[in-house]
C-alpha cells in the first residue's frame, strides 16, 4: 500500500516587498496625474488650473515683447544698413564727380587743377595725415611732369612756423612729391609734426615743368571752413617739349 506524502511549499517574501508595491502605485499615480494635466492644459478650457484667462494673457503679452524686442534689432540693423549704403552713395558719387571733373574739365584755362587736400590731425599724438590729389586742366596732353609741395602753416612757441611735410615723410628721398600723370595723381602722406607745433592751414604748390613750366598754389584751413586761395605763381613759359609725344 502506497503511502501519500505531502509537501510544504514555503514562500519567502522580502521584508521590503511592500515598500516597492507602494512605491510602483505612487509612480503609477504620479505618471496619470502628469498625463491628465498635460491633456487638459492642452484644451481651451476655463478651468483656473488650465490655461486660465490670465495665463493666456500673459503668455500673449511675453510673445508680443518677444517680438517686438525681435522688431526692433531687424529695425536697428536696416538702418544701419541704410547708413552704410548713404554713406557709400555719397563717395560714389563725390567719386562720379571727381572723375567727370578730370575727363571733363571746366574751361577755365587752367593747365592743372590742384583739390584741397583732406586732413586728418591728431593733436594728442601730433600725428598728420594728408591726401592731396592733382589732375589735368581743361587742356589735354600726353603726360604731366613736375612736383607738388605742401607747406604747414601754424604757430610753434608762439611764433608763426612753416613746416615741409615731405621732408617728415620717411618714404619721400626729397622735400617734394614728385609727379607724374595722364589724367590724375593722388599724394598721400602721414608724418609726425613737431612737438609743440600747431598747423592752422596747408599750402599746395604745384609746379609743372612739362607739358610747359608753371606753377599754381592754394591755401586752404586745417580744422575749419576751407579757405582756399589759388594763384598763379608767375607766367607759364612755353617749354621746348611742351607736348610730350
Amino acid at each position: 500500500m502506497k503511502r501519500h506524502q505531502h509537501r510544504t511549499v514555503v514562500k519567502r517574501v522580502h521584508p521590503h516587498e511592500w515598500r516597492w508595491r507602494a512605491g510602483a502605485a505612487a509612480g503609477a499615480l504620479l505618471v496619470a496625474l502628469l498625463i491628465g494635466y498635460l491633456w487638459g492644459a492642452s484644451r481651451p478650457s476655463d478651468m483656473p488650473f488650465f490655461n486660465s484667462p490670465e495665463e493666456r494673457l500673459r503668455d500673449q503679452v511675453t510673445q508680443l515683447k518677444v517680438e517686438r524686442d525681435a522688431d526692433r534689432q531687424t529695425l536697428n540693423a536696416l538702418r544701419d544698413t541704410l547708413s552704410e549704403k548713404v554713406s557709400e552713395l555719397s563717395e560714389m558719387r563725390e567719386m562720379l564727380a571727381l572723375y567727370r571733373g578730370v575727363l571733363l574739365p571746366d574751361e577755365a584755362g587752367d593747365l592743372v587743377v590742384s583739390r584741397a587736400p583732406t586732413m586728418e590731425y591728431d593733436p594728442r599724438n601730433q600725428t598728420l595725415t594728408a591726401v592731396a590729389l592733382v589732375h589735368r586742366g581743361s587742356e589735354d596732353f600726353d603726360e604731366y611732369r613736375g612736383e607738388m609741395t605742401l607747406i604747414l602753416e601754424g604757430v610753434m612757441a608762439g611764433e608763426p612756423h612753416e613746416v615741409n611735410v615731405a621732408m617728415l615723410d620717411s618714404a619721400s628721398e626729397t622735400s617734394v612729391f614728385p609727379l607724374s600723370f595722364r589724367y590724375l595723381q593722388k599724394v598721400q602722406t602721414a608724418v609726425s609734426l613737431p612737438e609743440g607745433f600747431l598747423p592752422e592751414a596747408v599750402v599746395s604748390r604745384v609746379t609743372l615743368v612739362a607739358p610747359r613750366r608753371t606753377t599754381t598754389e592754394r591755401r586752404d584751413a586745417i580744422g575749419g571752413p576751407a579757405t582756399a586761395v589759388l594763384a598763379n605763381v608767375g607766367a607759364e613759359d612755353e617749354a621746348s617739349d611742351s607736348r610730350i609725344r
